[in-house]
Formats: C-alpha cells, structure tokens, sequence
C-alpha cells in the first residue's frame, strides 16, 4: 500500500513524499522497522522506490518513508538566493521526522549518494533517535582541507553571486518524455531505461500551456556555500551510534573517502562494508541482490 504524504516545511513549502506499508497483518513478535529514505542528487524518491517495494512486500513489519528533497521532484523549491545546503535539508529531515511522530522512537535511515551524506549527518545530529544506517555508494567525507576551507568558501560564494544575478537560460527546443529519458540516461552511467524512466516519471510536469518541463530547481547545481571541512566529516563520524552499513561499487563514479572508512572501522563497532559490481544508480539496476544485503542488516540491528 502506498500512501501520498506530503509535509509542509517551516520555510513556507512542502516536501512531496509517499509511506508504504504492506497490506498483510504485522508479527505481533516483531517490531515496525520504520524506515526513511533520503535520495541523492538530483535525483527524487523513485530512486529508492525500488529497494522500498521490496522490503516492505518482503516484511509486513517494514514501514517506509520516502520524499522529494526541497527542490527536487513533486517538492517545493526554495526561495531565490538560497542555498540548498546541509543545514536546509537536515532542518528538512528533522521536520519528516517530527511530522511523522518518528523522534520520538527508534528508526532507520537508507540514503543514496548525497542522501547518504544526509543520513549521516542526522545520525549524527540525533544519534539517540536512529537505529540502523544503510549509506548506498556515498559516506560523508571532507569537501575540503581546513587550510584551504575559508579561500574555498569565499570562491564558492562569489560563484553562487554571480550565478543568481545572471539573466536565467531559455529553453528554446520543447521537451518530450522521450528526450527526458535521454537526458536522464545521459547523466547518469550504467543507469538501465526503466530506471531512467521511473526517475523521469518524478522529474516532469506539464504547465498551464501544456507543456513539459522539469521540476527540479536549476539553482541545485551550485555548489554549497560553506563546505564540509575535514573536522567536521571525523565528529560527524564519531558522533554516530547506529551500526552502518555501507554498499558501495567496484568501480566508483567518485573518489572513495579511505579516511572516512578508516574512522567508521575505527569508532562504528558493527560498520560492515561490500562493493558490488554495476554503476552509481546499483541499488536500482540490481534491486534483488541490494534488497538482500539491505533486509539482512536491517534484520540484524534495526530491531
């Protein structure tokens, strides 16, 4: 069963997101696992969907959240000017949780990519609250060296400056569902079409004029004002209590964070970590197989 759940935010906007449940009576024995997934960039919910629809036909005792991050899919986009930064969305995650009564008790979190930095770093932020962390081919880990964290702060602002200032691009070629999927498939490697098409389903919308066009925020692709340091990223990873579990490719898009391992092997004493063949987006092109290691950890610490 899948349930429209749409939260308003405190800014004036609303995250669009969906609760599944399995229709199938619940293990008296056993506990809800309640579960929030957190996308990566530029992606939406239909990103996790996948692993979501699993779990929960698996288990009747699964519970899922999933959302569109501000800016991101059916969601709000925020003000002109601001900035879609780690504060905003973990201020965003906060408020899921607060909405769905879930602070209150023990859940989980599963992030993909940047959701996965997000995850964390709420985990760190609350880690009396989570109970299982499942990080997808990401974990959070320095953007830049404190020696060069202010120079890089204020080249990054400056950017963002002259980024908003500038008269927006117009589109002049109209959008199709078929050029969406290409553009889709495109930017993001080894992604399979009916991947590509379950993001895209979340990523147009027709307007008044009938016309297609995508629903993120353009202003995503500027980079966060302040980055994340290095001391931050090791606190953040000290701070976690929840057992994380963190699934990555053979053959990473990105530069895996070895320090941010070591500390997570150092401090995190039910860390484990497998890399599995296939491309950044794996979690939607080898659902079975993600759904099994994912199930299986959870099983383990999640209750």
């Amino acid at each position: 069963m899948i349930k429209k759940l749409n939260i308003p935010c405190v800014w004036g906007g609303h995250l669009a997101g969906i609760l599944l449940k399995n229709q199938s009576a619940a293990s008296p024995t056993k506990p809800i696992m309640k579960i929030i997934g957190v996308h990566g960039w530029l992606d939406n919910l239909n990103s996790l969907l996948p692993i979501a629809e699993r779990l929960a036909q698996h288990d009747a005792n699964y519970e899922i959240y999933l959302y569109d991050r501000a800016g991101h899919g059916f969601s709000s986009h925020l003000h002109k000017g601001s900035d879609y930064s780690y504060a905003y969305n973990l201020r965003d995650l906060r408020t899921v949780t607060r909405t769905l009564g879930w602070n209150k008790e023990n859940f989980s979190l599963l992030g993909h990519s940047y959701g996965a930095h997000l995850a964390m770093a709420y985990a760190a932020a609350y880690p009396e609250e989570v109970s299982c962390l499942v990080a997808l081919d990401a974990i959070i880990g320095v953007e830049r060296s404190s020696k060069t964290f202010w120079k890089n702060a204020a080249a990054r602002i400056d950017k963002n400056i002259e980024y908003h200032v500038k008269v927006p691009k117009s589109y002049q070629n109209e959008l199709t569902y078929e050029k969406a999927i290409e553009l889709v498939r495109s930017s993001r490697i080894g992604i399979d079409d009916a991947s590509a098409k379950l993001l895209v389903e979340r990523s147009v919308r027709r307007d008044t004029h009938d016309k297609l066009h995508f629903t993120r925020d353009e202003s995503l692709r500027n980079t966060h004002l302040i980055p994340f340091s290095e001391h931050m990223a090791e606190e953040a990873i000290k701070a976690i209590q929840a057992p994380v579990l963190f699934i990555g490719t053979v053959k990473p898009q990105w530069p895996m964070p070895k320090n941010s391992i070591e500390l997570l092997k150092k401090h995190n004493p039910n860390f484990e970590m497998t890399l599995v063949d296939g491309s950044h987006h794996f979690h939607m092109t080898h659902v079975d197989s993600i759904f099994e290691q994912i199930n299986r950890y959870f099983n383990k610490y999640a209750q």
